[in-house]
């Protein structure tokens, strides 16, 4: 099930070229969703695999790895194993964003996968605000199965991406942040860290591309807000991800290049 491809991507896997794969369908209903129209599953998006596997080969040359986003990809577990044995064979990256909510089909896959890019959308320790902002009452589950996901991936050897969607007012409290921060150095992120192989990113959340009204009516984060998150966050290796400041910019270089005393 394939509902798009971006041929050349420069933003979706680390520090290469890649060709991007949209899955649809996902256990969440994000009132943020950027990917709204590919919640649902539909009849078109069925393809066949061997057509679709000779559209990456063709892109061989072009992109050095090959990212799946979605939707939920671990939605298709066999589909992922398939791709990412392909892209193993065919000397490529393979890389996948989650949500973390299948940890089973996570540990299965990661014997073929270099990165992991995962979502952790608010505190830990707010079921309510969990569910608020995936859409669906399952805060408490939705936790667990992430905490699982994320202790599998941090004793693994892929790169993994933890990243947070900020939205002012809502997720970004120096509460929050602070328990984000001490969760994941619980669950291992501090020591896979300074090993260089995971980061915590931040990013801007855009109201224009939301799914729901009331999400549209709200505003992004400012800079200022952003380093103030991920100060509070209290983590190694934290970067920001905004549309007027970079892809991944380090923390600590955003402080160099800008100056603390401009970012407060």
């Amino acid at each position: 099930m394939v509902a798009g491809v971006v041929e050349l991507s420069f933003m979706d896997y680390l520090g290469s070229p890649a060709l991007v794969v949209f899955v649809p369908g996902c256990p969440f209903r994000c009132p943020m969703c950027q990917n709204s129209s590919i919640l649902e599953v539909k009849s078109e998006h069925e393809k066949e695999l061997d057509e679709f596997l000779s559209r990456i080969k063709a892109a061989l040359g072009t992109v050095d790895a090959v990212k799946v986003s979605g939707g939920e990809p671990t939605l298709y577990p066999e589909f992922m194993l398939e791709l990412s044995e392909f892209c193993r064979k065919h000397g490529l990256l393979f890389g996948f964003d989650t949500n973390g909510y299948f940890p089973d089909v996570v540990r299965n896959l990661l014997e073929n996968v270099n990165l992991v890019s995962i979502d952790v959308k608010a505190a830990f320790n707010d079921t309510d605000l969990y569910s608020r902002i995936i859409g669906v009452d399952r805060g408490v589950e939705a936790i667990s199965r992430l905490e699982e996901t994320l202790r599998a991936l941090f004793s693994s050897n892929v790169y993994v991406d933890v990243r947070t969607t900020i939205i002012p007012t809502i997720n970004d409290r120096e509460e929050h942040m602070r328990d984000i921060g001490e969760t994941l150095t619980e669950l291992g992120y501090v020591d896979k860290a300074l090993r260089g192989e995971a980061s915590y990113t931040l990013q801007e959340f855009e109201p224009n591309l939301a799914w729901k009204e009331e999400m549209k009516k709200m505003r992004g984060p400012t800079l200022e807000e952003m380093v103030r998150a991920g100060e509070a966050v209290g983590l190694p290796r934290v970067y920001i991800r905004k549309k007027d400041v970079g892809f991944m910019v380090g923390l600590e270089d955003l402080r160099r290049r800008e100056g603390r005393e401009n970012l407060i």
